[in-house]
C-alpha cells in the first residue's frame, strides 16, 4: 500500500475507544473527493489535535488503504499531515451537503440491501432511509461494560503513544452508563422491516453529557431522546441513518451518524404523522 493526499469531506465520528496504540482513538466517517463514496479513517486522537475539523468540513490529508481491514471503506491517516478546508453550510436545504452525501452509490433502500452488498463485496458504510420511526429510548449499561470499559483506559494509560504529547495533560474521558437506541422500519423487497439499532455517533453522547451535568440523569437522557425525535422527524425532515458495522460483526450495524435535511415547506404540508412517542429503559 501507498500513501496518497486525498480531499475528504467529514461527515461523522463515533465515541472515542482506548487504544493500546494510540491512547485515544475516534473512528471517523468521510466521503472521498475524488470517488463520491463514503470511507472510514483511522486513527485520529481528536481530542488531542491543536485544529479540530468540524462535520461537513473539507480536509486534506496523506491516506492508505490499511490492508489489515478487509472492508473496502477502511483508510489509516497520517495524522500529522490533516490540513483543514472549507465548510459546507446549511444554505439551500442543504443541497451542497446533500449533492456529496445522498449520491446512489452511499444510499440503500433499507438495512437488508446493506447486508446483502455486504455479503458480496463487504461493503460496510451506507445511508438508510427510513420509513418511519418507531422508538428512541436509552438502555442502561452494565456493571460488566462498565468494568472492561475502565480496564481499556488503564491499558491505554499505561501504553500511550506519541500521538498524545506525554507533557499533554490527559483529558478525561467519562464512561456513558446508558446506549441509545433507535428503532425504525425501512421499505425492503418483501415489505415493511422494522430494526433495533443502537447510536454510536459521538455528538449524541457529547449532548448526553450536557444534559446530564444540567438536568441530571433522568430529565437529561429524555432531552436527548427528544433531540434525536426532532432530528429524525420526517414530517418536517429528509432524514437518513448513517449505518456501519465493525470488522468482527459484519452483518450487525450500528447508526454511526445522522443525516436531517429540512423537507420542502409543500412536502412538510403534505407529510404523514410517523413519529411515535419515544419511552425509557
Amino acid at each position: 500500500m501507498t500513501w496518497e493526499k486525498k480531499r475528504l469531506l467529514i461527515w461523522g465520528t463515533t465515541y472515542p475507544e482506548f487504544s493500546k496504540t494510540y491512547f485515544e482513538t475516534v473512528c471517523t466517517g468521510a466521503i472521498d473527493a475524488e470517488t463520491g463514496k463514503l470511507v472510514r479513517i483511522y486513527p485520529i486522537t481528536l481530542r488531542y489535535l491543536e485544529d479540530r475539523f468540524k462535520h461537513y468540513q473539507w480536509i486534506e490529508a496523506e491516506v492508505e488503504r490499511n490492508s489489515s481491514d478487509f472492508r473496502p471503506e477502511s483508510y489509516r491517516i497520517r495524522q500529522d499531515t490533516i490540513r483543514i478546508l472549507e465548510r459546507i453550510d446549511t444554505n439551500e436545504g442543504w443541497s451542497e451537503r446533500s449533492r456529496w452525501v445522498l449520491r446512489t452509490t452511499n444510499v440503500f433502500k433499507s438495512l437488508e440491501d446493506l447486508r446483502s452488498v455486504e455479503e458480496k463485496d463487504h461493503t460496510s458504510l451506507g445511508l438508510i432511509k427510513p420509513v418511519s420511526i418507531e422508538r428512541v429510548y436509552s438502555v442502561k449499561k452494565t456493571e460488566e461494560e462498565r468494568q472492561e470499559w475502565e480496564a481499556a483506559r488503564a491499558s491505554a494509560q499505561a501504553q500511550r503513544d506519541i500521538f498524545v504529547d506525554v507533557e499533554a495533560t490527559t483529558r478525561d474521558l467519562q464512561f456513558v452508563p446508558v446506549r441509545y437506541h433507535v428503532d425504525f422500519t425501512c421499505q425492503s423487497v418483501d415489505g415493511p422491516k422494522r430494526h433495533k439499532c443502537s447510536v454510536l455517533d459521538w455528538g449524541t453522547y457529547v449532548l448526553h453529557r450536557r444534559m446530564i451535568a444540567q438536568h441530571g440523569s433522568g430529565v437529561g437522557e429524555r432531552k436527548v431522546i427528544d433531540k434525536i425525535k426532532e432530528n429524525l422527524d420526517l414530517t418536517k425532515k429528509d432524514a437518513y441513518l448513517f449505518m456501519g458495522n465493525s470488522k468482527a460483526h459484519c452483518q450487525s450495524f450500528s447508526i454511526v451518524g445522522f443525516y436531517y435535511p429540512p423537507l420542502p415547506k409543500q412536502v412538510r404540508a403534505q407529510a404523514p404523522q410517523t413519529l411515535s412517542l419515544p419511552g425509557l429503559e
